[in-house]
């Protein structure tokens, strides 16, 4: 991570959110599914999809590249843990290789869609959350805490449920991603409602066919080069504009399911090799959800939620500038908990260097 600042370097855009394109998710308190729109459930009594409050979602899924950095930051970390100088699937996924302690991008993977198990992807929100530090505390604490991702002796499991209040970044909650894939204000003149598919239609989106023959999902045989790079289909999107809603892969929300089953999550959306057709039970159909274990999950990857402000804009102005930093030095010194960066109750160099990761330039 560089600590070039950079509202001092005019040759650097500012990025705080470290290249990720993030998309507003307004209409807050829209309502939930009604049974009718939801007729094949993935459980009875499936009412979901409102969201009381604005919040932002990632326009695509993270790719292999963007994860291929948290992989490299959190490796020493892991081969010390695991006593390896290689890596497992549930670390690297498919897309990244570890061999003698040094990672590396399989050939052809570099943008296609990250994967990645449950308890990972966690671990790479705290750091992004913790603005790129690169110690172990950043990797396992602010909004997950991997302390919880423990099983007790009757087989139950006490992963944390949901992210911590004061998240920069998470798992989107079901609902949250329920209402980025399904939910547009502007239906019924409006009024809003629910499209049945993520491509804004009421028909089910094309799989196993080039964006350029009129296909609409990232999904078919991977014998014949399937899936494609995310964004690879620009034209088929969410009512926000969010692409890869369907294929690529299938993504991670942080909800629980069963709710009493800690370490399963709803997982939403089809992946790559889920590129049958004209299948009632799709999982890209409104209503249809997956679950895996927090420690499971090959073809599983992410797309990231977030507040609405930047993490280095201390006085919400909508510009990162001196006066953030003016703030941050007078919240600094005056022990203010919204400095408290790493919520440990004391203001030390870690706090200063997850501001400074905030606002350093990429």
């Amino acid at each position: 991570m560089g600590i070039g600042l950079c509202i001092f370097n005019t040759n650097a855009q500012c990025d705080p959110d470290f290249g990720i394109d993030f998309v507003t998710i307004s209409d807050p308190g829209n309502r939930h599914t009604t049974l009718e729109e939801t007729e094949r459930p993935f459980y009875e009594g499936f009412h979901v999809g409102r969201v009381e409050y604005e919040f932002r979602i990632s326009k695509l899924e993270l790719s292999t590249r963007e994860y291929f950095e948290f992989v490299e930051a959190y490796l020493p970390i892991y081969m010390d843990h695991n006593n390896t100088d290689s890596g497992r699937i549930e670390f690297t996924g498919r897309g990244i290789a570890i061999s003698n302690g040094i990672a590396s991008i399989r050939e052809g993977y570099a943008n296609r869609a990250a994967t990645m198990w449950w308890e990972y992807a966690a671990r790479y929100v705290n750091w992004l959350h913790n603005g790129k530090v690169n110690e172990e505390w950043a990797f396992e604490s602010g909004v997950y805490e991997t302390s919880t991702f423990t099983q007790n002796k009757d087989g139950t499991y006490n992963h944390q449920g949901s992210h911590n209040i004061g998240a920069r970044y998470w798992l989107p909650t079901r609902d949250e991603w329920i209402k980025a894939a399904y939910w547009d204000p502007n239906m019924l003149n409006g009024e809003g409602g629910y499209w049945q598919y993520q491509n804004s239609s009421h028909v089910e989106p094309i799989p196993a066919i080039l964006p350029s023959d009129g296909g609409e999902r990232n999904a078919g045989p991977f014998w014949e080069g399937w899936p494609l790079d995310v964004g690879s289909y620009p034209d088929v999107t969410s009512p926000w504009g969010l692409l890869d809603m369907s294929g690529g892969v299938a993504e991670y929300t942080e909800t629980a399911e069963p709710l009493d089953l800690q370490n399963r999550r709803l997982v939403h959306g089809t992946s790559y090799w889920d590129f049958n057709y004209g299948d009632p039970f799709n999982n890209d159909l409104l209503g249809r959800a997956d679950s895996t274990s927090g420690s499971g999950g090959s073809s599983v990857g992410i797309r990231l939620a977030s507040t609405l402000y930047q993490s280095s804009d201390l006085n919400q102005d909508g510009v990162v500038n001196y006066f953030d930093i003016s703030m941050f030095i007078r919240l600094f010194a005056s022990a203010d908990e919204r400095v408290d960066f790493r919520r440990d109750g004391r203001f030390d160099l870690d706090d200063v260097r997850v501001f400074l990761g905030f606002v350093s330039s990429p």
